[in-house]
């Protein structure tokens, strides 16, 4: 990853010039939702690209860590700065596989709603490099609907799951 990003915190969120803000609502706990969209998991992976992770730190420790999350079309180095299963997370990218942010910021947030079903809210913020300026509309739209598809992906990914521990529950 040739491309380095200065570090963020979650005040980017409020300070950067671009951002994206989606979220998706899920019939499962906010732990499992969290845990299941911070692992990447599922057959195929819930996000369309999704190759796999390089840990830099101790696997699967979270709160810390320091991640390579590799897709088909790009690759980024995140740091995991704040993790409460269940509730939150907050990383930065300090490297990227694309020129398109300076520094950049990602928030997930996962409540429970009146309804018992959970509130997944994922957020980007970033600031690219006044060169690339121009380019942040379509790039912005693209990523978003990348976002969009993904969330529905781990929609499908987690009812394929509790449909799994049904039909085991029902075979015992």
């Amino acid at each position: 990853m040739v491309f380095r990003l200065d570090p963020a915190d979650e005040s980017l969120i409020a300070t950067a010039r671009h951002g994206v803000d989606v979220f998706h609502d899920y019939d499962a706990t906010p732990e499992r939702v969290h845990r299941t969209f911070l692992a990447l998991v599922g057959d195929p992976p819930w996000s369309p690209g999704f190759l796999g992770v390089d840990w830099w730190t101790e696997a699967d420790r979270l709160d810390g860590a320091v991640i390579d999350e590799l897709y088909a079309f790009m690759r980024m180095r995140v740091h995991v700065i704040e993790h409460d299963l269940g509730r939150r997370s907050v990383a930065y990218v300090s490297r990227w596989s694309m020129p398109l942010a300076t520094r950049m910021v990602q928030v997930i947030e996962t409540t429970r709603l009146a309804s018992g079903r959970t509130r997944l809210r994922y957020r980007v913020a970033y600031d690219p490099p006044r060169i690339f300026e121009r380019f942040v509309p379509p790039v912005q739209w693209a990523f978003r609907k990348w976002f969009e598809a993904s969330l529905r992906g781990l929609d499908r990914t987690l009812r394929a799951h509790e449909e799994r521990e049904r039909a085991t529950a029902r075979a015992a």
